[in-house]
């Protein structure tokens, strides 16, 4: 009688265990159709935007490191090597010109910007000395020229003791074999002025001529 007791009692442990994984697993199989039709119904619904580059995503881009020998990774050894093959990338303002002076001989840059200087800083006497003893008069032209138009364009009292600008810019000089031409951008806070400097070729801090090609006002 026991025995059958016992027979009786693993047979019914037997059932509910293997009913208890039946259910288990149905329930699982039932959660993952449930996520399979949540998330394709995601997918219909979701509105995809136009791929762009699609080839270029799809590259291994290692920099320009093609342009330096293919299959060779860049690397901070050789991206020293590489940026002597790569040019310079120089600003340019579509009213003044490219501010690229690279092309320009050294001794010809540091002549202007201390005639700039001069003139940012309202030096007139200094700026005097600058013009080429032939061309002084020029410089009489181009102060005469400042003073009347400074008041309408900056809309202030022009005033010889205050320096007029806070910074100025150069640009791509034009060199021909007895004129070196190169503009320049000074600032200030109510605008600006572009000016042409008229600079000789063979001595260095003579100056022909400044010419004032525009002014502008800050907005």
């Amino acid at each position: 009688m026991k025995i059958r007791v016992i027979g009786l009692t693993l047979l019914s442990v037997l059932f509910f265990a293997s009913c208890s994984s039946d259910a288990e697993e149905t329930i699982n199989a039932a959660d993952l159709d449930t996520i399979k039709r949540v998330v394709s119904k995601i997918e219909d619904e979701t509105v995809w935007s136009v791929e762009l580059e699609k080839d270029r995503l799809s590259q291994n881009i290692t920099s320009n490191a093609e342009l330096f020998a293919p299959g060779i990774n860049l690397t901070k050894d050789n991206s020293r090597i590489l940026k002597m093959y790569t040019p310079a990338v120089y600003p340019s303002f579509s009213d003044f010109g490219s501010l690229d002076v690279s092309k320009t001989e050294y001794k010809f840059i540091t002549s202007a910007e201390e005639i700039c200087s001069y003139i940012s800083s309202n030096d007139q006497e200094n700026l005097f000395t600058c013009f080429s003893s032939n061309y002084r008069f020029n410089y009489v032209f181009f102060v005469q020229e400042l003073k009347r138009d400074w008041k309408v364009n900056m809309e202030t009292d022009f005033s010889l003791s205050d320096a007029l600008f806070e910074r100025f810019i150069l640009g791509e000089a034009f060199c021909t074999e007895n004129l070196v031409q190169i503009p320049a951008r000074f600032y200030c806070n109510k605008g600006f002025l572009d000016v042409t400097l008229y600079m000789s070729s063979v001595q260095e801090k003579s100056v022909y001529n400044i010419k004032i090609v525009r002014w502008g006002k800050n907005v």
